[in-house]
């Protein structure tokens, strides 16, 4: 007779033999067919019960055990600094977290882990000892822990006297998937259970929880915005306040809009120094399991943006200043930090200095929730040589549940996404709208205000002359600009050819669109630039703004003409939106972000948040 059980098949709890348990390792009363002698979650109700004992070695939409990826800091205990104050590297920054250690740090650590238990075996013999063992691929990518005397350790070997009573396990992930053909993040785990030359097994399969952004329906928590001082604070450095142009007035209005809607909890004061664009640093994700009352158990985990700077303060700190505070101030208790780019892209300065900010995290935004994608879907800007990082996009890929899709951003002065679209609720239909910018609707604007006698008027009002690209410009002359023309007609091919892509990669069609105005105006960039018909908004762009998931929408105040005393672009935005539901609140950012450097930006690019995860849909449940 063999010394090895088969393994558990069809969902049986019993073995397909008995005989094999009658030796020394076991009593004559053991012959009885046993229960299972590994348990997880399985039926993922967060309980640990016979009903998850069937197919727990197989994992598929239905069924099986879900493990954290238990990368956050609950201790608070990762350094910021090298010695002496020394600033870490950004590979060195990003190596602490609970999971690179030995140790169940805290209650709220052991909340991360994963609950298994070896079943009672009362009569087990005395020889008997156990072991669990994951799988060669898997190894070093899971940690075990076992419940001894009140304490956590780690797991080795199990002697009878415990296996007679019962066994408390628990395990974490020790990374997120990254590359599939490293680690498909699937664990297998073995329980071995031997004494005198008689073996039982048994097989359990987990998977790791993947990682999945935030999306915009989701009430808004904290809005993360750039501190003035010097980005040397990063790392407990002294610097002086220094006024931005413009700070002021976004600071308060934004501070107005959120407060109209409920939402007062302080910003979070990210380190910056002059680097503002808080909406490249970081997007904010999660990660979550079934827990012991039934509902998801999440941790928020924020992915650094791959982007490599052309200019970057060290070798060893190729990626942005101002992205470190994910790991030296966000990162903490249920707060991760996740950082994953291309190393080799350092040795590549002309791709950083044209195509590097396609990488940043602008560029990258989630559809919310429809059809089979129950946690929203991921979508980024980039096609031909302007695409993201692609070791970033395949981790993406990797997680498996909210499958990235990609439309053409090339013809964007930045080249992010987040300057032509954003995604708010709506009534009826999906229960949200994709918020679009329409080069066309602004440019019609401005031919009924100039029909009905306005065209002598400014084009840009409420703002000095001399801090407009065009000082004085009227509705009339903008008609004719040529830079605002071509600006037009490129923008209009662009959004045409993305919401093209959108409709044959998602299934959004135009009832899901609520189009703003937006007038572009084209880009002249130097000679040997290798991007070319580029253009940005030449107005502030209504569609680079921020839902805040209470059904209230953070937009940019216009500055447009005027028709009757009131600012037709603002008027149309709000009017658009009102249809949907959705109430805007204007934000004062000319100064702050609008009219900085060459093209500029907007409220999304300048403010990063963290959303309410109470309401999330489990990615696990089928349906």
């Amino acid at each position: 007779m063999s010394d090895h059980v088969q393994r558990l098949l069809g969902g049986l709890a019993a073995l397909t033999s008995v005989a094999v348990f009658a030796g020394p390792a076991f009593t004559a009363a053991a012959a009885a067919p046993p229960e299972v002698l590994l348990r997880a979650d399985s039926n993922r109700d967060g309980l640990l019960t016979t009903d998850d004992d069937a197919g727990h070695d197989t994992w598929n939409e239905a069924r099986g055990a879900i493990m954290l990826p238990n990368v956050d800091d609950d201790r608070s205990r990762c350094p910021t600094t090298g010695p002496k104050g020394a600033r870490l590297s950004d590979a060195a920054l990003a190596t602490c977290n609970d999971a690179a250690d030995e140790v169940v740090n805290g209650a709220a650590d052991l909340a991360d882990l994963a609950r298994l238990e070896i079943p009672a075996m009362p009569r087990v013999s005395p020889e008997a000892e156990a072991t669990v063992v994951p799988d060669a691929r898997s190894r070093e990518k899971v940690r075990l822990f076992v419940e001894r005397e009140g304490k956590w350790v780690t797991a080795g070997r199990i002697s009878a006297n415990e296996l007679r009573r019962g066994v408390r396990l628990a395990i974490e992930a020790r990374d997120v998937i990254r590359d599939p053909a490293v680690w498909s993040g699937f664990a297998d785990l073995t329980l071995t259970v031997a004494g005198s030359g008689i073996t039982r097994t048994d097989r359990l399969r987990l998977r790791v929880a993947p990682v999945l952004f935030q999306h915009d329906l989701l009430p808004l928590d904290r809005a993360v915005v750039a501190s003035p001082k010097a980005p040397v604070t990063l790392e407990k450095g002294t610097a002086p306040d220094k006024p931005v142009k413009g700070q002021k007035a976004y600071r308060r209005d934004l501070r107005r809009g959120l407060d109209a809607e409920g939402l007062r909890e302080p910003f979070i004061e990210s380190p910056a120094g002059g680097d503002r664009w808080m909406g490249d640093m970081f997007k904010a994700g999660y990660a979550s399991m079934p827990g012991p009352d039934g509902k998801e158990h999440h941790i928020v985990v924020n992915l650094r943006s791959p982007a490599v700077t052309p200019d970057f303060p060290a070798r060893d700190r190729p990626l942005r200043d101002a992205s470190r505070p994910v790991f030296t101030m966000m990162r903490g208790p249920g707060v991760a930090g996740v950082q994953q780019f291309d190393a080799t892209a350092v040795d590549r300065p002309n791709d950083n200095l044209y195509y590097g900010s396609a990488s940043s995290s602008g560029n990258f935004g989630t559809i919310p929730p429809y059809g089979k994608y129950r946690t929203g879907r991921i979508v980024y800007g980039g096609e031909g040589k302007f695409t993201p990082d692609t070791t970033f996009t395949r981790m993406l890929e990797a997680q498996g549940y909210q499958d990235p899709i990609a439309v053409d951003t090339g013809w964007l002065g930045v080249g992010h996404i987040d300057e032509f679209l954003h995604f708010v609720p709506k009534q009826g239909g999906k229960g949200w709208a994709m918020v679009i910018a329409d080069p066309q609707m602004g440019m019609d604007l401005l031919k009924r205000i100039a029909g009905s006698g306005g065209g002598g008027q400014r084009l840009v009002e409420g703002v000095a002359p001399s801090n407009t690209q065009f000082p004085n410009l009227t509705v009339a002359q903008a008609l004719a600009k040529p830079e605002l023309v071509n600006g037009t007609r490129i923008a209009a091919a662009g959004v045409d050819r993305a919401l093209r892509q959108f409709r044959e990669k998602a299934g959004i069609t135009e009832q899901d669109v609520i189009r703003v105005p937006a007038l572009f105006t084209k880009l002249d960039p130097p000679d040997g630039y290798p991007r070319q018909n580029l253009t940005v908004t030449y107005l502030p762009d209504a569609a680079n703004g921020i839902s805040t998931g209470t059904g209230g929408y953070l937009a940019p105040a216009q500055h447009g003409p005027r028709q009757d005393g009131q600012d037709v672009f603002q008027q149309a935005t709000e009017q658009a939106l009102r249809e949907a539901g959705v109430r805007v609140h204007w934000i004062e950012d000319w100064d702050y972000s609008h009219y900085v450097g060459t093209a500029g930006g907007d409220i999304h690019c300048v403010t990063n948040v963290q959303r309410d995860l109470s309401g999330t849909t489990p990615w696990w449940r089928s349906g």
